[in-house]
C-alpha cells in the first residue's frame, strides 16, 4: 500500500462530501501507478455523515485498494477517535485530516513523497468560509516568522513559544502511529490532539525534522462553531494541562516562568489581558524584529494563485451536491439522475 488518507469526521454531513471529492482529485490526477488505503474514523456522528460516506464509495469504491469505516455507538471525543485507526494505517505514507477540511489542487502526492524523509511537514493553508477561498495573511505571514525564528533549532522551542504552525496541512512520519507512547499521551487529552502530540513526538524523536514546503496544501473550513473560533472548557482544560506538562518536563529557568505567566494569562477572562500581559508575545515580537528583512524576504517568494484554487474548490463542489442530489433521491427511493 502507497498512501493512506484517513478523514476524520462528526456531524460533517455538510461537508464530507466535498472532503472525499478533493481525495477522489489527488488519486485521479496524481495518483498514477500507486495504491491507495481509505480510513474513515467517525466519533459517533448523528447526522447523514456516514449514510453519505457509503453512498459516495459506491460510485468511487474502486479508487481503494483496502477501505474501512470505523463508527462507534457513543461520542468519545476528538482525540480517542484520532488515535483510534493509526493501527490499521498500512500505506507507506499516511494523511490525517477532519472531513470537513478540503484538499488542494497541488500535486500533494508528489509534494509529500519529496517530504518523506522529514518527520513533519506542511504547507500554507486558503481560509474556506461560507464557500469562499481567501488567504489569511495575518496567519501565514506568521508561520513564515515562524519558521525563520525556530526552524534551525530544536523544534520543542517552537512549542515552549508562541509559534504559528496549521495542524490540518501537517503530515508526519507513519513512525509515529506505532508509538504507543505519543498514542497513550494523545488519548490523556479530549478534543485537542494536535498540540500534544507534537510535544511527545518532540520528545520521542528529538531532533524532530521539520520541513515547510511554500504550496497551498489544505482548504482549512472555519465556522462560527469551529474550535479555531470557540473555547470550551474541555479546549480550556487542555490547553492548561499541555502548558503545565511543559512546565513541569520540558522547560528549564526563563521557559519554565514564560510557561508559568503563559498559564496565568490564559485562565484570564479579558482577551485584551492575555495577550498585553503575556511576556511570550513580548519575546515573540523581539524574535519578529530580529528577523524582520528574512521573514519578508521568505514571505514575499510565496504566490498563491487563489483564482486556480477558487476554480478548483468549485469543481469539487459541484460534485459533492451532484451526489448530494443523488443521495436524496435514492433515500427517497427515485432513481438517480447522472452524476457529471
Amino acid at each position: 500500500m502507497d498512501f493512506t488518507f484517513v478523514v476524520i469526521t462528526y456531524n460533517h454531513e455538510a461537508y464530507v462530501l466535498e472532503h472525499l471529492e478533493s481525495i477522489a482529485f489527488q488519486i485521479r490526477e496524481h495518483g498514477q501507478g500507486c495504491t491507495f488505503q481509505l480510513i474513515v474514523a467517525d466519533d459517533a456522528s448523528k447526522d447523514q455523515t456516514i449514510p453519505l460516506v457509503r453512498h459516495w464509495l459506491n460510485q468511487h469504491g474502486d479508487l481503494f485498494a483496502d477501505v474501512q469505516i470505523h463508527t462507534q455507538a457513543t461520542n468519545q471525543g476528538t482525540c480517542h477517535n484520532y488515535t483510534k485507526v493509526w493501527s490499521h494505517v498500512r500505506g507507506d505514507l499516511c494523511k490525517l485530516t477532519a472531513g470537513d477540511d478540503v484538499y488542494s489542487c497541488e500535486n500533494l502526492l508528489a509534494e509529500w513523497r519529496r517530504l518523506r524523509d522529514h518527520d513533519m511537514s506542511s504547507g500554507y493553508p486558503l481560509h474556506l468560509i461560507d464557500g469562499h477561498l481567501s488567504w489569511p495573511t495575518f496567519f501565514n505571514l506568521n508561520m513564515v516568522a515562524s519558521n525563520r525564528i525556530y526552524g534551525r533549532g530544536d523544534y520543542m522551542k517552537r512549542l515552549l513559544g508562541i509559534s504559528f504552525n496549521h495542524t490540518p496541512s501537517i503530515m508526519f512520519s507513519t513512525r509515529v502511529l506505532r508509538d504507543d507512547a505519543i498514542r497513550d499521551f494523545v488519548r490523556g487529552f479530549a478534543v485537542t490532539e494536535d498540540y500534544p502530540m507534537h510535544v511527545k513526538m518532540a520528545e520521542r524523536f528529538a531532533p524532530l525534522s521539520f520541513a515547510q514546503s511554500p504550496l497551498v496544501h489544505i482548504y482549512y473550513r472555519r465556522t462560527a462553531g469551529s474550535t479555531y473560533l470557540v473555547r470550551s472548557a474541555s479546549f480550556d482544560k487542555d490547553k492548561l494541562a499541555i502548558f503545565a506538562y511543559l512546565r513541569d518536563h520540558v522547560a528549564r529557568g526563563v521557559e519554565r516562568v514564560l510557561m508559568r505567566n503563559r498559564m496565568f494569562c490564559y485562565r484570564l477572562r479579558s482577551p485584551w489581558a492575555r495577550r498585553l500581559l503575556n511576556l511570550n508575545y513580548l519575546v515573540y515580537a523581539a524574535r519578529l524584529a530580529l528577523n524582520g528583512l528574512g521573514v519578508w524576504r521568505d514571505y514575499a517568494q510565496l504566490k498563491p494563485e487563489l483564482e486556480k484554487h477558487r476554480r478548483h474548490y468549485q469543481t469539487l463542489r459541484s460534485r459533492a451536491d451532484a451526489q448530494r442530489a443523488a443521495f436524496a433521491q435514492a433515500s427517497e427511493g427515485a432513481a438517480p439522475t447522472p452524476l457529471v
